[in-house]
């Protein structure tokens, strides 16, 4: 004998009959309901009484009350039991519009990173093009300042004269070509454009900071706020980051390379987007694979922490990771010895002598 749970109910079924059932109130919130609990794994009150009584069941949800085994139940229709399909399809949909107002921090934070790398792109495309351009009637100016104070200085007044004024410092003669009045005014309204496009992008980089800070505590003081929100976008939410190895945790964003490896047998990645870490990128390269490790293990914690309680262990586990990528230090403080060309130590090839 089978159990076998539908919409509508709960059947005990042997040899393609329904022997015994149990059905479900023709309400529809009471469906909601039932079928909210099937979604979320729960065993419903019907399905343990019935269960006492069979040895297998249809479907993984109930593998607690027997053997699970593959079935075909389409015999079993909600029409030869008084239910409407119109009850499903209402069900379905209040379900449905229920999921999408549900708060999920993963969905606005995984939102909020990737606009910012949208912003980040733009940013980068648009400072160059505005060197290239400004660069042609003030080439001085790129040595003197950084981007964002670069864009700023054009917009004000891209004229040198005025540029040098504001900077306090004074220049004998540019290697420049002349620009004309038109050419000033336009290159002063994309450098405006470009220094709008800066504030934005500093302005979505705070917000995401402030929201991990709140939504991922954990996670934000172990990899950093902007690393964290990409990991969460790319694993794909909070939940599945939580549930994730920390082999995957440490190789997400380099799927590219490991797919070249797999194919290419090429040396296969060691980290992906965990990288950008300071601890990472900032080891010598015969560290970063074991510090990648060390960072992406606690990186699974911090998520978990985060994902399945309120407890802030942050600063535990920033002290536990430090300590860890000391003693990495510790013990290869020298990069490893490459073996000589042309194999071990002492063998030589032989010839063939003809």
């Amino acid at each position: 004998m089978i159990l076998v749970t539908k919409w509508f109910g709960t059947f005990i079924v042997d040899h393609g009959k329904v022997l015994e059932s149990r059905l479900a109130p023709k309400d529809l919130d009471a469906i909601v309901s039932r079928m909210k609990k099937m979604r979320n794994r729960e065993i419903l009150p019907d399905e343990l009484d019935l269960g006492r009584k069979v040895s297998a069941v249809a479907e993984r949800r109930l593998g607690s009350l027997g053997k699970i085994v593959a079935f075909d139940s389409g015999f079993i229709r909600a029409e030869d039991y008084g239910f409407d399909i119109d009850l499903l399809k209402q069900a379905t949909m209040i379900i449905a519009r229920e999921s999408l107002t549900e708060e999920d921090p993963g969905a606005f934070i995984t939102e909020q990173v990737r606009a910012f790398d949208d912003l980040l792109a733009t940013c980068n495309l648009m400072s160059e093009r505005l060197r290239e351009w400004y660069g042609l009637y003030f080439p001085e100016l790129e040595k003197l300042v950084d981007e964002k104070r670069y864009a700023e200085l054009i917009s004000q007044d891209p004229e040198r004269k005025a540029m040098m004024s504001s900077l306090g410092k004074e220049i004998e003669e540019s290697t420049g070509a002349p620009f004309s009045d038109d050419d000033l005014g336009s290159i002063k309204v994309f450098a405006s454009t470009t220094l709008e496009i800066f504030k934005s992008r500093e302005g979505l980089e705070s917000a995401i900071q402030h929201k991990m800070k709140e939504e991922a505590t954990n996670l934000s003081a172990v990899a950093g706020p902007i690393i964290g929100a990409r990991l969460i976008s790319l694993a794909g939410g909070m939940k599945r980051l939580a549930g994730m190895p920390t082999s995957t945790i440490q190789l997400l964003g380099a799927e590219k390379a490991m797919f070249r490896h797999l194919k290419d047998k090429s040396r296969p990645p060691k980290h992906g987007v965990i990288f950008q870490h300071p601890h990472i990128h900032k080891a010598p390269y015969w560290q970063r694979g074991k510090i990648a490790r060390a960072l992406a293990g606690k990186i699974s914690i911090a998520a978990r922490a985060d994902f399945y309680s309120d407890n802030d262990i942050s600063d535990e586990l920033v002290k536990l990771l430090e300590r860890r990528i000391e003693e990495i230090k510790k013990r290869n403080p020298n990069p490893p010895i490459k073996p000589p060309r042309g194999g071990k130590k002492g063998h030589k090839k032989r010839r063939d002598k003809r």
